[in-house]
């Protein structure tokens, strides 16, 4: 069994008609067979916030050469009473909703594996799309993408920064239109972190 929980900002033409960059948010709980969705377009994610939801636009987005914009932190964390799934904006401790405890049998006492990363898809025989910013991550933080300030919520429910010993990186595509760099902690300011993504292009299966 497969059980995912997906945490995206994405473009996303083919579910919302448009060019834009949206919260996204998909659940599984059999790798997709029979069960899971994006956003609320089956029942599982309980809505409990009328002005963040899944699906809203973020706006401004980001420019190439500046590193003053940011798109909001956000934390999947695990109720410890109810065992619920929150979906929480951190540095104003909204809540959004959460997936029920019921819908993962294997996810009730925690996750076994958490991924940070981006990801793309394109129709059969057409080039793929940039990830990211579009630029490749030996931009470094001027031009490229990064995810920073890396943290999980470890058995104790306390949030602590990722250890380099506990990250694995993992790419599966050509270098040429995507890439990933990870060198550890990055300084104070960016503590774990990474950069990530690239223009796309022909050709970018291994």
């Amino acid at each position: 069994m497969a059980y995912i929980l997906y945490l995206m900002y994405k473009v996303h033409p083919s579910l919302f008609g448009d060019s834009q960059l949206r919260l996204i948010g998909s659940w599984t709980a059999d790798g997709y067979k029979k069960t899971g969705c994006y956003n609320l377009l089956c029942s599982g994610f309980v809505q409990v916030n009328k002005e963040y939801a899944f699906g809203s636009v973020i706006s401004p987005a980001n420019t190439i050469g500046s590193t003053s914009k940011y798109i909001t932190f956000l934390k999947i964390k695990q109720d410890r009473s109810t065992g619920h799934w929150w979906l929480t904006i951190q540095l104003e401790s909204i809540q959004i909703g959460y997936w029920p405890k019921e819908l993962f049998t294997h996810l009730s006492k925690g996750a076994s594996l958490i991924r940070f990363g981006g990801q793309t898809l394109s129709p059969p025989n057409k080039d793929s799309p940039p990830m990211g910013s579009g630029r490749l991550p030996k931009e470094k933080y001027r031009n490229s993408a990064f995810m920073e300030k890396l943290q999980i919520i470890d058995l104790e429910y306390n949030e602590v920064d990722v250890k380099s010993k506990d990250m694995k990186p993992y790419k599966d595509t050509n270098s040429d239109c995507y890439d990933l760099m990870y060198h550890g902690y990055e300084g104070p300011v960016f503590k774990q972190a990474f950069l990530y993504g690239g223009p796309g292009g022909r050709n970018c299966d291994i």
